[in-house]
């Protein structure tokens, strides 16, 4: 058990580290040498600014072939499995823990002791599947969202397109 917490302390340690390192803000970013005085330092390239279109607000086509609707479900309902679960099984901790009196025997997760009362299979199952549940609850609501979102995407996209292809009307002066 004891190696197990180790290797988790570890993994955490490893990905805290990667994260820091692509981190925008460069927390662990390339800096400057200290024996260069930032008079001497080269000069900044800065590159020339571009003006953006105004149709940047329309996202563009990625592609001609349309997305499968599952595969989002799938994988949103998948990748929050691991966070609802810790957070279902903290609340049903602190559930058993207000229902039996605030005896020290069940205290919630971080407070428990040697002498915890164990979990049952039955509690064990309940946790997963209502974790199971909220983690479906997550994948249909990003689901939902994000068609809602390509959905009005495309109404202004062929909005767009419509008012680039009407001519434009005929000015009425006559010399």
């Amino acid at each position: 058990m004891r190696g197990l917490w180790l290797a988790m302390r570890l993994g955490l340690a490893a990905a805290l580290l990667a994260l820091a390192a692509a981190s925008p803000l460069g927390l662990l970013a390339q800096t400057a040498p200290a024996n260069v005085v930032p008079d001497q330092a080269a000069p900044a390239q800065v590159a020339p600014a571009q003006t953006a279109p105004q149709d940047d607000v329309i996202p563009p086509k990625v592609s001609e072939k349309p997305e499968n609707p599952y595969s989002r479900f799938e994988i949103v309902s998948l990748g929050s499995f691991p966070i609802i679960l810790f957070y279902t099984g903290f609340v049903f901790d602190l559930e058993r823990y207000a229902a039996n009196d605030f005896d020290s025997s069940y205290a919630p997760w971080p407070f428990q002791s040697a002498y915890s009362v164990a979990l049952s299979d039955s509690d064990r199952l309940t946790r997963i599947g209502a974790a199971l549940g909220g983690c479906m609850i997550v994948g249909a609501i990003d689901a939902y969202l994000h068609a809602v979102k390509v959905k009005k995407a495309k109404r202004l996209r062929e909005a767009r397109e419509a008012l680039d292809s009407t001519p434009p009307p005929a000015t009425g002066a006559a010399p």
